[in-house]
């Protein structure tokens, strides 16, 4: 249980170090390339790169203002943000020579 500390007790509270911990964080990364070559001294390189492949939702750790000076926080403890973006694609061409 979080309370509020006595008003100048010099203290900021009793809870421990890493006492809330947040969800873990898990993504896949993947990517293709395919080279060709197109003459002697001329490649053509094509490359596809997929970030978050499975689409997983990766949430921040919970709010940790508990106390503001106008009293109790209404949204300690929650969850309000993501961590990494939500899955992206890309494609290249890249000309060697």
């Amino acid at each position: 249980m979080f309370l509020q500390p006595p008003p100048n007790s010099g203290f900021w509270g009793n809870a421990t170090r890493d006492n809330l911990t947040g969800p873990g964080l898990a993504t896949w990364d993947f990517s293709a390339i395919k080279n060709t070559q197109l003459s002697e001294r001329l490649n053509l390189q094509f490359r596809a790169e997929i970030f978050n492949l499975l689409d997983r939702a990766n949430f921040n750790t919970p709010n940790l203002i508990a106390f503001t000076p106008s009293g109790v926080s209404g949204s300690a403890g929650a969850i309000t943000a993501t961590s990494t973006t939500a899955r992206q694609v890309q494609f290249a061409l890249k000309l060697i020579w």
